[in-house]
């Protein structure tokens, strides 16, 4: 199992898009993270009851407004994720065990893996990595918000030398897809010679 991960903006779902293509599966957590809040289910309830505000008058979940509301307060940060953490690994145990009979590697795509502790738990962290000023720049860009907004969102995530440092690898964000294409072919073949912590499901 590869854990890829990397700052808000740092170009992970891109570099994800390179391991499909190689035809290894790519779990993303940003999926889950939506599944798991999707109207009825358990977690959605206790969103609602947690954030009452950020939900549309026809029921639906906002999800700008959440977004900043998470990234505004700790506090709240922090209550969200007690919320949808357990469920999202619940989740995501689901369907590492669905993928052990189809592939010997996978993926999983996750913009907390050292927070959560997950990085204990994979065989190999790569963090995708990108100076601050291009994050500022992709993040203002993608999301219509001013660098000041940009840069808070930034500050708030775990220090880019703290991530480079824990990651077993890092791999820039900004090469051309040559590139990427030849990295990425590097870490399948580093990853699949290692010997798995765990096997998938348990």
């Amino acid at each position: 199992m590869i854990g890829l991960t990397g700052g808000i903006a740092s170009g992970k779902s891109h570099v994800a898009r390179f391991f499909e293509a190689a035809g290894t599966p790519v779990i993303h957590s940003d999926q889950l993270a939506r599944e798991v809040v999707l109207p009825g289910t358990p977690s959605f309830e206790r969103v609602r009851e947690a954030f009452p505000d950020v939900f549309l008058d026809d029921g639906t979940l906002d999800r700008k407004a959440l977004g900043k509301r998470i990234f505004s307060s700790q506090e709240d940060r922090k209550k969200l994720e007690s919320i949808l953490h357990p469920p999202i690994r619940e989740l995501f145990m689901q369907k590492l065990g669905e993928l052990e009979k189809k592939s010997p590697l996978a993926v999983y795509e996750v913009p907390l893996l050292f927070e959560t502790g997950l990085d204990r738990e994979v065989d190999l962290s790569v963090v995708v990595d990108v100076p601050e000023d291009l994050q500022i720049l992709r993040l203002s860009k993608r999301d219509q918000m001013t660098p000041e907004e940009a840069r808070r969102r930034i500050s708030v995530q775990m220090p880019r030398e703290e991530r480079i440092r824990k990651a077993d690898l890092v791999l820039p964000g900004d090469l051309s897809e040559e590139e990427l294409k030849e990295r990425v072919a590097g870490i399948l073949v580093l990853a699949s010679s290692m010997t798995p912590k765990r096997s998938y499901g348990v």
